[in-house]
């Protein structure tokens, strides 16, 4: 009896140990994110987010609902995430989810990853931008759980500062709520641009341009109808007389009208903005996210003084809309085997892309992909949330994008584009020999990759 008894115990305590095994066994989540500094709710407002208190705080937070979840995350840089996750993929190491500079629509074409259809709600597809959700759709169906909409609006708007308007005698009002045309930014800018000392030299001017300020000089060419490739991508087309004019009006505005200072070869997008920072030009570019750089460059003691640009949209050919550079991001997962941990998966995507956690982008000045977090934005700041509205709403009308598909490799091209427009500005090249340089380098590379 006493043996029996024995052998009873010894099967219970087995059977225990194997159900709390099971029990204790949890599913595991990985994700990679991209540095992002998002202040975590309740940061301390006298510090500075790092790249990992994001991360750390939304998985913590996630696990405390799901205790049978366990979530690892990693933060991966910019310039070594294309090598890490090519390498991922080809040892079927890639983590569940991730959010990165970049993706590959190929990935979804191969069956990689899950599509977002199933577990959008009719609430999501009314509040996510259509653009922020297009961004992911591959053959009728979309692959990015929508987070970010724009980045720091460099080709998608420009920064007007007000006082020079006004001692200038311009409406920039108007200029916001209705637009202008390429020839009325001419006039205004000759209106913008003076000799602040008195002495014969102008020393101020409207605006300023940098070669190397790819996305902002972009915008002129795409504004007079140029396009980067044709429609299948087979073919690089920057270089058509549409293209050519836009190239030209911007070349015009710094040697015909004078309005913009001379160097622009040399100059890059940093130089710009310090022009603008200094008040050295009366129109930078960006959006809310450069209006918020003011801010931190005060307390870093770069900059003296505060002072609040408005957000217009760029000029326009007349008869023709505006263009805005659009982007936008979010959070993609890879295809799960496992019917319980894909659910928890796309649970944890739906997490990270609920309005309570997109609207934390507002510490990074950054508009979300969710027009309703977009309107509570800056509730105790009027003046914000009247640039983020407005700033939304030139991305959502007239937002393209300028770089072609994910496929596409302008990365590749963007040095030659460079050297192009840095010759046109030195005088070296006309426009339409710099662009037909820049299109018979970049359409040895699309060769290449074919």
């Amino acid at each position: 009896m006493l043996k029996k008894l024995r052998i009873f115990l010894l099967c219970f305590i087995i059977v225990g140990l194997l159900s709390g095994a099971v029990l204790a066994e949890k599913v595991t989540i990985t994700w990679w994110i991209n540095p992002w500094r998002i202040a975590p709710p309740n940061f301390p407002a006298d510090q500075s987010p790092s790249s990992e208190d994001f991360p750390k705080w939304v998985s913590e937070e996630f696990m405390k609902l799901h205790p049978d979840v366990k979530v690892e995350y990693v933060v991966v840089g910019n310039q070594e995430y294309p090598q890490k996750m090519a390498a991922a993929i080809a040892t079927k190491t890639q983590p569940d989810l991730f959010k990165g500079p970049i993706w590959d629509s190929r990935w979804a074409k191969a069956g990689l990853l899950e599509p977002v259809n199933p577990y959008l709600t009719a609430e999501d597809k009314q509040d996510f931008y259509p653009g922020a959700l297009e961004e992911g759709l591959v053959d009728g169906k979309y692959y990015i759980w929508p987070w970010n909409f724009g980045t720091n609006g460099m080709g998608t708007s420009i920064l007007l500062y007000t006082p020079d308007f006004e001692k200038a005698g311009v409406d920039w009002k108007k200029i916001v709520n209705e637009g202008w045309t390429m020839e009325e930014f001419v006039e205004i800018a000759k209106k913008l641009t003076w000799d602040t000392n008195n002495d014969g030299k102008i020393d101020h001017y409207a605006i300023s341009f940098g070669a190397k300020d790819t996305h902002n000089l972009m915008n002129f060419l795409y504004a007079f109808g140029g396009e980067l490739a044709n429609t299948d991508e087979s073919e690089v087309t920057f270089n058509s007389p549409e293209a050519v004019a836009g190239l030209q009006y911007v070349l015009d505005l710094v040697n015909v009208h004078k309005v913009v200072p001379k160097g622009v070869e040399g100059m890059g997008v940093y130089d710009v903005i310090g022009n603008f920072h200094a008040h050295r030009t009366s129109m930078g570019f960006g959006g809310p996210y450069e209006i918020g750089r003011i801010s931190r460059y005060l307390e870093s003691g770069e900059l003296d003084e505060i002072f609040y640009p408005v957000i217009a949209p760029f000029p326009h050919v007349k008869g023709k809309d505006p263009v805005g550079y659009a982007t936008s991001g979010g959070f993609i997962v890879f295809k799960q085997r496992d019917d319980e941990k894909r659910e928890m998966v796309i649970e944890f995507a739906k997490f990270l892309t609920n309005k309570e956690n997109t609207a934390l982008l507002e510490s990074l000045s950054y508009l979300t992909a969710r027009r309703s977090v977009n309107e509570g934005l800056y509730k105790d700041d009027p003046y914000m949330n009247e640039q983020v509205e407005v700033y939304g709403d030139i991305m959502d009308k007239y937002g393209i994008p300028f770089f072609g598909s994910q496929e596409f490799p302008f990365s590749q091209m963007e040095k030659y584009f460079t050297a192009a427009l840095e010759a046109a500005f030195a005088g070296t090249k006309t426009p339409e020999k710099a662009l037909n340089d820049f299109v018979t380098e970049a359409n040895k590379i699309l060769s290449k990759q074919k």
